[in-house]
């Protein structure tokens, strides 16, 4: 077989434009043993493809029954547990509660209450303070911008102290 129309397939096969009539020629090629030297490259690449294509691997696999007996269990237990919510909430627990528990629970209550009031005026406290110290940050930049206005003044005017 000449070298051109070979080398011509060979560079439509790498465009990846060929047909499978035109890669069996290709192959048929590359079966000789004189190929020329710079297409050796090829002749490896084919003869490894015509290889592999005669090996048969089917790998033994082994189904684990373990993985589908915890999937099962998996939504046994999930189903137990909507039905254990769903059932206590439905039912009807009225809690009886003794006069004493029932003071002691309002004092604590009005504990807290009295707690959470005297929070609260603390933390107005500091509201004020964060306002007074915005309006010292806020005078800090002007006074920025007046020293940088008189050192660009001096410059201008050509000032020196």
């Amino acid at each position: 077989m000449e070298l051109q129309p070979i080398e011509e397939l060979l560079k439509t096969y790498d465009r990846g434009e060929t047909s499978i009539v035109e890669e069996a020629k290709i192959v048929a090629f590359f079966a000789q043993n004189d190929v020329p030297e710079h297409l050796l490259h090829y002749k490896t690449l084919f003869s490894y493809f015509s290889n592999e294509q005669h090996q048969d691997y089917r790998p033994d696999l082994k189904l684990n029954k373990r993985v589908h007996f915890f999937r099962i269990l998996s939504i046994a237990a999930s189903v137990v547990v909507l039905l254990g919510l769903a059932l206590g909430y439905n039912s009807d627990t009225t809690e009886h509660y003794s006069e004493d528990e029932i003071f002691v629970y309002n004092q604590t209550k009005t504990a807290l209450e009295l707690l959470s009031n005297n929070l609260n005026k603390g933390t107005t406290q500091f509201k004020n303070l964060e306002v007074f110290s915005n309006a010292l940050q806020k005078g800090e930049q002007n006074m920025t911008y007046l020293n940088t206005f008189n050192i660009t003044t001096n410059k201008i005017f050509k000032i020196n102290k």
